[in-house]
């Protein structure tokens, strides 16, 4: 309550914008609006309450920064790059603990066998991904010799998915599961022999002004790591637990990609290992 007795404003009641859904394929959002509402209950006694408050209107990853940067927006969550932390608060807990980087290909059922051929990145560079336009995923795959059509809207990119007018789509093994079983997405399939693996931590972004909401992203993320409950959240919460357990990848092929969008010294940051505690 020390805030709350220095500053009686702070303990009124704060009012959080955050990004819509971008489509009902997007079912792992629901894990990231969950775990900021827990993040800002466990920070109540010391900043006050809070409202979270979603927009109407979907954002592609351009716009939302635009308007967290423009003060419209308070809250945004997406993969980190230089560019991003150069022009942005980044609260550097990963939310996901590594995971998003992951990537299995989702892909049609009936292209299984093709999929269960592929023994080198070399065959499935040749394939297409379905990616988002401004997401660094993009980026990092194009960089590594991955051949990407990139798509402006998520729900685009599954409807594309759905034409075949991609090969596959990769999704974290944090997303993937829970976006197949979207009704609609039946014909479509985790094909999790195959896992593309780089460096993406989804962070918790704020305008660059904000720096008591940053503290108090922090302060609560870090109080969920140290408590436990935060490994505990993303191993049951329903979109991700079932990527678990992890050592269902232990015979995956793994094709290590370079991620060029990384900011200096990203790999000396604390915590950004936490995922080894859901690993045991």
């Amino acid at each position: 309550m020390l805030l709350c007795l220095l500053s009686a404003p702070v303990c009124a009641e704060n009012v959080v914008r955050i990004q819509p859904s971008q489509s009902i394929d997007n079912s792992t959002y629901l894990y990231y609006v969950d775990l900021l509402h827990l993040v800002l209950d466990v920070t109540a006694a010391d900043y006050g309450p809070a409202k979270v408050i979603i927009l109407e209107s979907s954002l592609s990853q351009s716009r939302g920064f635009s308007m967290l940067k423009n003060k419209q927006l308070d809250v945004y969550w997406a993969g980190t790059s230089i560019e991003r932390e150069r022009d942005y608060l980044a609260i550097t807990i990963p939310l996901d603990g590594g995971l998003l980087g992951d990537r299995v290909p989702v892909i049609s059922r009936d292209r299984v066998s093709e999929f269960a051929a592929i023994t080198s990145a070399e065959q499935l560079q040749k394939m297409v991904a379905c990616q988002g336009s401004q997401w660094p995923d993009s980026d990092i795959l194009e960089f590594n010799g991955y051949r990407v059509e990139r798509v402006i809207s998520f729900k685009l990119m599954y409807a594309m998915l759905l034409q075949q007018r991609c090969d596959y789509f990769p999704r974290g093994i944090n997303e993937a599961y829970a976006e197949v079983s979207v009704v609609g997405n039946e014909s479509l399939v985790v094909y999790d022999p195959i896992m593309l693996r780089y460096p993406l931590p989804m962070y918790f972004f704020v305008n660059k002004q904000n720096h008591l909401l940053a503290q108090r992203l922090t302060d609560g993320l870090l109080a969920l790591l140290a408590n436990g409950k935060l490994v505990e959240f993303i191993r049951h919460h329903a979109t991700t637990a079932p990527a678990f357990p992890l050592s269902r990848y232990q015979h995956s092929q793994i094709f290590t990609l370079e991620n060029p969008t990384l900011p200096y010294g990203y790999a000396n940051r604390a915590y950004i290992h936490w995922i080894d505690a859901v690993k045991q």
